[in-house]
């Protein structure tokens, strides 16, 4: 099993899918028999949408199909599915591994289920981790491939772009809030908006320098484009300050849940920096604002003022 998967590492697969593809029928073929699955959390949905399925389970679940979390599931327990709906499958043993990315948003997971009980050992674990690498960096590579496609586009349209983060310049953001104003305010999406201000920056630049303060904002606006999905929408909208247009998000839980995955994942993407930024947010209903230019005033005016602030392990 271990030479196999040796050979799978030294090869070069064309897309993410193929590698996949070769992956899980490997995986079916030598662990205890059962289903294998592989998947990508929606924290917001509370699900695992699954890219492939193998085995037992292939007969009433495919690619597109969504299974439940656990009530509660996040941060360390992300990937782990419903009880219940393992009960109704007739799963009584399982293992599921979360495939951190380098930016720490853990957006993959595979799973092997079985119908026996005490079926995975350490051993099956392993297995499914060295696989799970292979997985890693092919989806590591797709994400390469489309940030250097979204760079080049925003080196040929610098209008648009804030050069020292990548994002959209403010002009830009508020013309896409504008725009998803007037679909969220005929009720045909549910979006949020958030503002993300970094309180100390200054004492940041004053103790360790300006170079370290722009390195530290840039991985703040790296972490929000790597955190939204890809219908949402990230900006500058000042020197300390950024935005987030959730597009379709699920109410305030929604929000809130991205509000911690991105925490958690700049906790962990800084934590190796000589120090640690401190943020405050503030988030409201973009349908319910009158303009988007009226929700933009109050939710940095709110975030300016701390009332609530985000730093190291975000609730």
């Amino acid at each position: 099993m271990l030479s196999a998967l040796a050979r799978l590492a030294e090869r070069r697969f064309s897309s993410f899918s193929e590698a996949a593809d070769t992956v899980l029928d490997l995986l079916e073929a030598e662990l205890p028999p059962g289903s294998i699955l592989l998947g990508r959390v929606d924290w917001d949905e509370g699900e695992l949408r699954l890219i492939d399925v193998r085995g037992a389970a292939a007969a009433s679940l495919g690619a597109g199909s969504t299974l439940p979390l656990a009530p509660g599931a996040g941060g360390g327990s992300r990937g782990f599915l419903d009880p219940q709906t393992l009960q109704g499958l007739s799963v009584r043993s399982y293992i599921a591994l979360p495939l951190d990315s380098s930016s720490g948003g853990g957006a993959l997971t595979l799973c092997a289920l079985a119908a026996g009980t005490d079926i995975f050992g350490q051993e099956h674990l392993e297995v499914l981790s060295i696989a799970g690498r292979l997985l890693t960096y092919e989806w590591e590579s797709v994400k390469w491939r489309a940030d250097l496609r979204r760079l080049s586009e925003r080196l040929r349209d610098p209008d648009r772009t804030d050069p020292l983060t990548g994002l959209l310049n403010r002009v830009a953001f508020v013309g896409v809030a504008e725009r998803e104003w007037r679909l969220a305010s005929r009720g045909t999406l549910e979006t949020y908006v958030l503002a993300f201000r970094v309180s100390n920056l200054a004492k940041v630049a004053e103790r360790h320098g300006a170079a370290v303060a722009s390195l530290m904002l840039k991985d703040a606006a790296d972490v929000m484009q790597s955190a939204i999905r890809r219908t949402d929408h990230a900006g500058r909208l000042s020197d300390d300050s950024f935005g987030a247009v959730l597009v379709g998000c699920k109410g305030l839980e929604g929000a809130a849940a991205f509000i911690g995955r991105y925490g958690q994942s700049l906790t962990r993407v800084t934590q190796e920096r000589p120090a640690q930024l401190e943020l405050s947010y503030a988030i409201c209903s973009l349908g319910d604002a009158e303009s988007p230019e009226a929700a933009l005033a109050r939710i940095e005016a709110e975030a300016r003022s701390g009332a609530v602030e985000l730093a190291g392990e975000a609730a």
